[in-house]
Formats: C-alpha cells, structure tokens, sequence
C-alpha cells in the first residue's frame, strides 16, 4: 500500500481538527468529512483504507453507514468513536462489519493503535490476494 488514507467522519469541529492534526503529524494522509454526502463521495473515489466514524452523522446511526462502506469497498476498515456503551448497539455495530469501537472521550493512543492494526489487516489481506490466491478458499461452481 503506497498511502495510507484515513478519513474522518466527525461532527464536532474541534475532535474532527484535533484527530486530522494528530494522524497528520505521524504521517498518514488525513481527509474530512461532516455530511454523510461527502463521506460517501470521497469513498467512493477508492483511495479511503480506513473511516474514523462518529456514532451519528447527521442523524443517520453509525450502524446503518457501516454496511454503505463495505458494499462500496470491502477492504475499507471502520472505526467507529461512540459515546454508547448499550450491548444492542455493539452487537448492531458488529454485525455490521466494524474493525473496532472506540469510546468517547477519544484515547487517541489507542485510536492509533485502532488504526496501525487496521492497516496491518489491509496489508496481510492484501498479500494473500496478490502471492498466494489460490490459498483462499472459494466456492467450486457445481
């Protein structure tokens, strides 16, 4: 992987600058995002490997724009910050397909932590595809 992009899908302006400022400074690409619109548009552009989420963008559940990312990139890796511990929502989120659930207030070492293991599965997902695709089991059509 030559870049390694994160988008952040913050409502609160300060959290969204203070996480773009931090990932930032350790070197990964860092984009934005306020409006469930914009997440999606820069998704789709392909070059987003992993989504900072907040647990509501614009009224819209965390756990309802999980599954809108892996249909429009099955290798995007979802962190999803929530302020709601409730055993409904963790289940919801994953079955959903997050990578890891962060609570508010935000650690940012272990966000980091989140995110660097969160490009680790990316790359060895990555280079079981490239070297050895017959390792992957598949479904024999009958």
């Amino acid at each position: 992987m030559k870049s390694k992009t994160i988008l952040i899908a913050y409502q609160d302006d300060l959290w969204a600058r203070e996480l773009s400022t931090f990932f930032h400074s350790i070197g990964y690409k860092v984009e934005t995002a306020k409006m469930v619109s914009e997440m999606i548009r820069k998704v789709r552009k392909g070059n987003i490997h992993v989504v900072l989420l907040d647990d509501e963008m614009e009224g819209v559940k965390a756990c309802d724009l999980v599954p809108l990312f892996k249909k429009i990139g099955d290798k995007i890796q979802v962190i999803v910050i929530s302020s709601d511990l409730s055993l409904g929502l963790v289940k919801r989120l994953r079955g959903a397909g997050i990578f890891y659930q962060a609570m508010k207030p935000v650690d940012l070492e272990e966000v980091k932590s989140a995110v660097e293991c969160a490009f680790e599965k990316i790359d060895r997902e990555s280079l079981k595809e490239g070297f050895f695709p017959f390792l992957i089991p598949r479904r024999v059509p009958a």
